[in-house]
């Protein structure tokens, strides 16, 4: 898959400062910069009816195995994939990842990030993710719904052959340590610090 950076900042709420930048001036398979690209959507993201968010996040959620072209016996309950929204208040942030190794960012102004099965440490620690969220499934919910989360909240989306799992915890409790959820959160820190590193080591 074709890299794809459309990245302003995001900062998690965790203990890891994480600063995911945008690329400048890298080239793309069309000759369109980075910059040039960071640029038009940014407009566009300004204008809602346009704004890519909401339909990338619908993408990720509705992605089956089929399309990921995984064969998952009928017998089990199996976690392909899972997205988790982060509500920081003055914005959003979905984070999607896969059993394939893909990592995508997409926030709510616009910006973001698809591509991160490009690079063999984001894919490991992606397909490291979801086989921890595989031992979280027993504390979730099934869900029909995936709406978005309150402010200062993070939610998990459990994408599953059975369908679509929830888990919903305060920002709060993964500052003091308390959430029964912060392996998971820290397993998910460690995807997006190889989507850092691969950034700044494309900026170069």
């Amino acid at each position: 898959m074709k890299k794809n950076y459309f990245l302003t900042h995001l900062v998690l709420p965790f203990g890891i400062a994480l600063f995911l930048l945008g690329c400048q001036n890298n080239s793309t398979a069309d000759g369109q910069t980075i910059q040039q690209k960071e640029k038009k959507i940014n407009t566009e993201a300004s204008e809602s009816v346009d704004n890519p968010y909401e339909k990338l996040r619908a993408t990720a959620l509705n992605t089956t195995p089929e399309m990921l072209g995984l064969k998952i016996a009928s017998d089990e309950t199996k976690v392909y994939g899972v997205v988790m929204d982060l509500n920081k208040g003055d914005g959003i942030g979905t984070f999607a990842f896969f059993q394939t190794g893909d990592a995508s960012l997409y926030t709510s102004s616009g910006s973001g990030i698809i591509g991160g099965i490009s690079n063999e440490n984001v894919k490991n620690a992606a397909v490291a993710f979801i086989d921890k969220a595989q031992t979280f499934l027993n504390r979730t919910t099934k869900t029909e719904t995936t709406p978005l989360p309150p402010e200062k909240t993070v939610i998990f989306y459990f994408l599953t052959n059975k369908g679509k799992f929830v888990a919903q915890e305060k920002e709060e409790n993964f500052y003091n340590n308390t959430s029964q959820w912060l392996g998971l959160y820290i397993e998910a820190n460690k995807v997006i610090t190889e989507i850092r590193l691969m950034t700044e080591k494309d900026k170069k």
